[in-house]
């Protein structure tokens, strides 16, 4: 059966492929043999390489072994793991919190826990794919509104039958184009019709708000918020996913997540080194890496400015630059990685057809020199005229 997916593989415009990093991946790493700046990384502060972040990794791995060996309703419940979870609920202002191996696994397992045939799914058009696939599978209808768009939410709400659960659900930060949801209309729509309020805060967490807890915070609305959705894996500089919100809440997903119920735990290691960088977030180190981050997308703004790109209103340290044609994404792409810049070119199904880009990802690990040169760069794109 060696000819599995070759017709659609056929069928591509460009095939996607996998790279291969080696040494070290922060702010630049060593593919395919070439050192390479990176404007891909997710580790938005750094952390993923803090001497304390790794030191307490190493300490729980020596200490319970690397493997977990189980899943958490056996004997894969370590104390690194009700550690973290206490102290990401207590971070958030929410009674409880449960880790998830993945955030794709924490989205997938809570809507298929929570919703079900009879209820309604209101999700933005531009949520992250782990929620939209949750939804379909939960067997919940669901319903698209136009994105950041609250008017577009209020009349799919009233037109649609008010039975069953009700979810609202949106990202805090979108990780394609960088800009922040209107959670105070959000959340008054949610009280308005009775709905559960869910926000996926994956790319705000650790860096917006006060001390870095999120976009529900920087909006206000954190009490409003049912079901916080957050990540060790980008901000924190881990992996795995998880879960704030009330008591009955986390107990319905310890009892009825099948993603959570089914899996091996994330190694205790995982968890403990998640604290450490919890610790690092909410201290004064924290809040000057995230001074750093925000200076960083300020100069990134006025380099893209200068060399005469329009830049939509950003938002976040996520800055997107959409290409006027598809077709020129991947010749830009391989010039970006010939000059020692990587640049992760966003194709569909992962942004619409017309909405090709590149996904210029800040780190406050990143330096002047770093955004000078992909500036510089950029700019001899566009002279060239394929920007």
């Amino acid at each position: 059966m060696s000819e599995l997916f070759e017709s659609e593989l056929a069928g591509l415009a460009s095939r996607r492929a996998l790279r291969i990093l080696r040494s070290t991946q922060g702010r630049a790493a060593v593919i395919d043999g070439r050192e390479l700046i990176l404007f891909s990384t997710n580790d938005y502060l750094g952390l993923s390489h803090h001497p304390a972040v790794i030191e307490s990794a190493c300490r729980a791995a020596r200490e319970y072994g690397w493997g977990s060996g189980a899943s958490r309703l056996i004997s894969g419940t370590t104390i690194p793991h009700a550690e973290f979870e206490q102290a990401a609920a207590a971070f958030l202002d929410k009674p409880a919190a449960l880790m998830f191996s993945s955030g794709y696994a924490a989205n997938t397992g809570l809507l298929t826990a929570l919703m079900g045939r009879g209820d309604t799914v209101f999700a933005d058009r531009l949520c992250h794919a782990s929620i939209l696939d949750g939804a379909r599978f939960s067997g919940a209808k669901l319903i698209r509104y136009t994105h950041n768009d609250p008017d577009d939410l209020a009349r799919r709400l009233a037109a649609a039958p008010a039975r069953g659960k009700r979810l609202i659900v949106t990202d805090g930060v979108f990780s394609m184009d960088g800009d922040i949801a209107p959670l105070a209309e959000l959340a008054q729509l949610a009280e308005r019709c009775r709905a559960i309020f869910m926000v996926d805060d994956a790319h705000g967490f650790g860096v917006s708000g006060p001390q870095g807890r999120g976009t529900p915070h920087m909006a206000g609305v954190h009490e409003r918020v049912d079901i916080h959705v957050a990540t060790l894996g980008k901000a924190l500089g881990g992996e795995g996913g998880f879960i704030a919100g009330s008591r009955s809440l986390i107990d319905g997903l310890i009892n009825f997540s099948r993603s959570f119920i089914y899996s091996t735990s994330p190694p205790a290691a995982q968890a403990a080194s998640g604290l450490t960088a919890l610790e690092l977030v909410k201290s004064d180190t924290g809040a000057k890496l995230r001074e750093k981050l925000f200076e960083n997308m300020r100069k990134m703004v006025q380099i893209l400015e200068k060399i005469g790109y329009n830049t939509q209103p950003v938002e976040s340290h996520i800055v997107p630059i959409v290409m006027e044609s598809g077709e020129r994404l991947t010749g830009c792409y391989r010039y970006l990685l010939e000059r020692g810049l990587y640049v992760p070119a966003i194709r569909p199904p992962t942004v619409p057809s017309g909405g090709e880009r590149f996904r210029v990802s800040l780190s406050a690990a990143h330096t002047g020199d770093d955004m000078a040169r992909l500036g510089s760069v950029f700019d001899e794109l566009k002279a060239g005229g394929l920007l």
